[in-house]
């Protein structure tokens, strides 16, 4: 029982951060960072010196986001393993089957009725 309220804290939670994060804009902005690298490859007009500071430039802003995916991703594994110490079997659970099912449950039913309270208040 312990394990099944622990899993829909963990999962309520880590969708709250993911929103409040705006996750999703992080890594669409990383794609984009990185379709811009090979595009900048295949561009003939562009000076080879031109092309390299451009190559830097992207490189050092695709880290800087790459580096908020692993952090995002760190939290959210720290979170986890905090919520293990609680429980030694929350780990089992949340690595099955049955607890994969349960949480993308949980998550899709989480995201209707936040979004049908969010639909109200508007």
């Amino acid at each position: 029982m312990i394990n099944q309220l622990l899993l829909i804290c963990s999962t309520i939670i880590i969708y709250e951060f993911v929103k409040f994060i705006n996750f999703v804009n992080i890594v669409i902005n990383n794609f984009k960072l990185f379709k811009k690298i090979l595009r900048l490859f295949s561009l003939k007009k562009i000076s080879d010196s031109k092309k390299e500071k451009l190559i830097f430039v992207y490189s050092k802003l695709l880290f800087i986001v790459s580096i908020k995916i692993f952090a995002i991703f760190f939290s959210i594994m720290i979170l986890i393993i905090i919520l293990s110490l609680l429980s030694n079997s929350y780990l089992n659970l949340a690595t099955s089957f049955f607890g994969i099912t349960e949480m993308t449950i949980i998550f899709i039913v989480y995201h209707l009725i936040r979004k049908k309270i969010y639909a109200k208040l508007q």
